[in-house]
């Protein structure tokens, strides 16, 4: 199958160790310019030739023919690099990419791409479609992936991709605790997956990346008024502290579980988003009761109506419910209805399914397959939880029966 990232809002939900933490993984890397930084200057000036536009001071065309040719050969063969990225203990014959995209397809949908002179592509790159294979004993991950490499060649950061994983929780509380293990004993600290490795990295510049000024800070608000219960700042040594009152602050060690797993998405909004980002959230439910679940997708449909790209993989019935409870608003608003808006759905909690793709890992005979789930005008339906509240519904709903008419 192919997973299409041309859509703002992606949704991956499925069973437990089908691979979505893996698949997210491996796109943040690959968007945070990790394939590209692989290739050396002499490669990028051949595909760039941007000694040659900065004499000319002229836009230049890209050498479409030498880009395919890099980005196939490192995805090729750089299983190792993409396998520690990841973390993966796997022998790489268990793990391998195979580029499908033909060079005549790809130069087709790059010919019209323009740069300018410094290094800025003007219209979209084209894509590639490529194999994602992982095995690990019994279970094995088969995807194929549409990827735009355009994303990764904005020399000047206005495409800057981040992920919130599922550690995020205890980044800000240990970080520092990590980071002067390593200055104490360099040789035997271990490395992280790259998506945690940069989580810390962003922990520790705290203090720096706190004078940035993200595009969509006036959210946090909303998370900080309904859940949190308190601003969350930087102190002046870099540490994160929750604000309850005029003169007192909270360490993030003295904060509840919610706090701590939602502090890096505040951040993100007030220092660190931007017009062309790209937000990866692994499992956005975790330590939040179900009300404040609700609240989450309510951001997020706020956040892609902003123009902001989101990827989220969850478990959480709230959070899709609250998703086609969307995707239902704007339906009944394009009907002129307005009943929508009476239940407190504006024009900013309203999404149009046109920009919604979910997909669903299933594992089958011990393959995994990533399938699309189709979208309406009342959403979508995510088979691996309903059938799960399905079958718990009709076991109360016989207990209770028998129950009510024992006597």
């Amino acid at each position: 199958m192919e997973i299409d990232f041309s859509k703002p809002f992606m949704i991956f939900s499925g069973d437990n160790g089908t691979g979505k933490t893996y698949a997210a993984s491996l796109l943040f890397s690959m968007l945070d310019n990790v394939f590209l930084k692989l290739l050396t200057c002499k490669e990028l000036d051949e595909v760039f030739q941007p000694t040659k536009m900065l004499k000319s001071g002229e836009d230049g065309k890209i050498n479409c023919d030498k880009l395919y040719d890099l980005v196939k050969r490192n995805l090729s063969s750089e299983k190792e690099i993409i396998a520690r990225l990841l973390d993966l203990n796997i022998p790489t014959d268990k793990f391998g990419i195979e580029v499908l995209t033909t060079n005549e397809q790809f130069a087709e949908d790059v010919k019209q791409m323009e740069v300018n002179v410094g290094g800025l592509i003007k219209k979209r790159a084209g894509s590639l479609v490529y194999n994602l294979r992982r095995s690990l004993g019994t279970s094995e991950v088969d995807i194929l992936w549409k990827a735009d490499f355009g994303c990764g060649l904005f020399f000047d950061g206005r495409w800057k991709s981040h992920m919130l994983t599922a550690e995020r929780g205890g980044i800000y509380t240990f970080s520092k605790e990590i980071a002067v293990g390593r200055l104490r004993n360099p040789d035997s600290a271990r490395s992280y997956p790259y998506p945690i490795g940069m989580s810390l990295a962003h922990a520790e510049d705290l203090k720096r990346l706190k004078e940035n000024q993200g595009c969509l800070a006036d959210l946090c608000p909303e998370i900080e008024d309904e859940v949190l219960h308190g601003k969350l700042k930087v102190g002046d040594e870099g540490e994160v502290l929750l604000s309850v009152s005029d003169n007192q602050d909270l360490s993030i060690n003295q904060v509840a579980s919610a706090v701590k797993t939602l502090s890096p998405l505040v951040f993100y909004l007030r220092h660190l988003s931007g017009y062309c980002s790209f937000l990866i959230i692994d499992e956005p439910e975790l330590n939040l009761h179900p009300k404040n679940q609700v609240l989450l997708a309510k951001l997020f449909v706020k956040m892609v109506n902003a123009g902001a790209k989101l990827l989220i993989s969850t478990h959480s019935d709230y959070i899709i419910r609250e998703i086609n409870n969307a995707v239902m608003a704007h339906s009944l608003t394009n009907l002129g209805d307005e009943a929508a808006q009476a239940k407190g759905y504006d024009k900013s909690l309203c999404l149009d399914p046109e920009q919604l793709a979910p997909y669903i890992f299933e594992e089958s005979k011990g393959k995994v397959k990533v399938r699309p789930l189709e979208v309406d005008n009342f959403g979508f339906s995510m088979p691996s939880i309903d059938e799960t509240i399905d079958k718990q519904n009709e076991v109360t709903n016989e207990f209770y029966e028998l129950l009510k008419y024992a006597h």
